[in-house]
């Protein structure tokens, strides 16, 4: 576990939520959809994943990845249910 080993050599000083985004070709990848995407600067089909990290002065250690899912994904189960998404 990240938390674990990066608590065993140093004290976190902040948590940070953050989000990446994924410019994508094409809408068959889970969760793409024409969202801002900060990674080309404008709305496009990309993926948006949503992070925890922890922090110091020195580094900072991911500690959760998800995937966001937006809402034309999570208003059609039987397309999640189809692409692999548990519930």
């Amino acid at each position: 576990m990240p938390l674990q080993r990066l608590t065993e050599v140093t004290t976190p000083k902040v948590w940070v939520g953050d989000d990446v985004s994924f410019p994508k070709c094409g809408r068959a990848s889970v969760g793409v959809a024409r969202q801002y995407c900060g990674a080309v600067g404008k709305r496009v089909n990309c993926q948006v994943s949503v992070s925890v990290h922890a922090g110091t002065d020195t580094a900072s250690c991911a500690l959760h990845w998800q995937l966001y899912l937006p809402r034309e994904w999570t208003d059609q189960r039987d397309r999640c249910r189809r692409a692999g998404v548990p519930r």
